[in-house]
C-alpha cells in the first residue's frame, strides 16, 4: 500500500510550532512569510495556509498591514483548553477501554516505562513526546473519527509546556506525579475499568490545576 502524503502546510505548521517550542520565537515576535519560503524552499500558498492555521488555532495574531505575530498562550486559554480535553481525551478512553487487546496494553505499558526513564535522565522534551503518544495509542482504537478529530484540534494547543520555569528537581516532581496518574490510567485499562477511567482522566488526570505549565 502506497504511503498518503501529509500536505505541505501540515509540515510548515510544525516548523513554526518547532521555532516557539524552542522559544526561537517568543510572544510579540513577528513571523516572516519570506524567511520561513527561504529556510523551507516552498512557495507562499503553503506557508500562508499555515500561518492562518496557527492564527485560527490561536498562536499567532493577523494584524492588518503588519503581518502575523506570535500572540502566546496565557493561562485563561490553557484552563479553557484542559476543560474541554477532559471530557474529550475521556470519553475516548471509555469508547477504547473494551476494544484495547493485550498489545494494546503492552503498547501503553511500554510508554509508562519509557516516560519513567525520560524523567530520571532529565529529558523532559521526550518524556513530553512519549506521553503524547501514550494518550494516542489508546484513542485511536476508540472507533469515533469525529472525537479523534476534535482532539487533534485541541492538541494543537499544547505548542509548547514550560517546565523551564521551575528548579529541575521540582519539575521532575511534577512528572512523577503526572506518570503516576498515566500508570492509573493503565490500571483502569487493564481492569475493563471504562468508565472509571473515563471519570479518572476527566477529573484528576486534565484537572486545571496543570494548566499553568502549558502557559507560555
Amino acid at each position: 500500500m502506497v504511503a498518503l502524503q501529509r500536505p505541505l502546510k501540515e509540515h510548515v505548521y510544525e516548523y513554526i510550532a518547532a521555532r516557539i517550542e524552542s522559544g526561537e520565537l517568543s510572544a510579540g515576535d513577528r513571523v516572516s512569510e519570506q524567511a520561513i519560503c527561504d529556510a523551507m524552499g516552498v512557495s507562499r500558498t503553503p506557508v500562508r495556509e499555515a500561518l492562518i492555521q496557527l492564527a485560527s488555532d490561536g498562536y499567532l495574531d493577523n494584524q492588518p498591514r503588519r503581518g502575523f505575530r506570535v500572540r502566546g498562550f496565557d493561562r485563561q486559554n490553557a484552563i479553557e483548553v484542559f476543560q474541554i480535553m477532559g471530557p474529550l481525551d475521556g470519553e475516548a478512553a471509555h469508547l477504547a477501554c473494551p476494544l484495547l487487546s493485550e498489545s494494546d496494553l503492552a503498547q501503553l505499558r511500554f510508554h509508562v516505562g519509557s516516560m519513567d526513564l525520560a524523567i530520571e535522565s532529565g529529558l523532559i522534551t521526550k518524556y513530553d513526546d512519549i506521553q503524547r503518544e501514550f494518550h494516542h495509542a489508546y484513542a485511536q482504537r476508540c472507533g469515533n473519527e469525529r472525537l479523534l478529530k476534535l482532539i487533534d484540534q485541541m492538541e494543537h494547543n499544547f505548542i509548547k509546556r514550560d517546565y523551564g520555569a521551575v528548579e529541575q528537581e521540582t519539575a521532575r516532581e511534577l512528572l512523577r506525579k503526572a506518570n503516576a496518574e498515566h500508570r492509573r490510567i493503565l490500571e483502569l485499562f487493564e481492569a475493563k475499568d471504562a468508565c472509571g477511567v473515563r471519570d479518572y482522566i476527566r477529573d484528576i488526570h486534565w484537572s486545571t490545576e496543570n494548566a499553568p505549565f502549558t502557559v507560555w
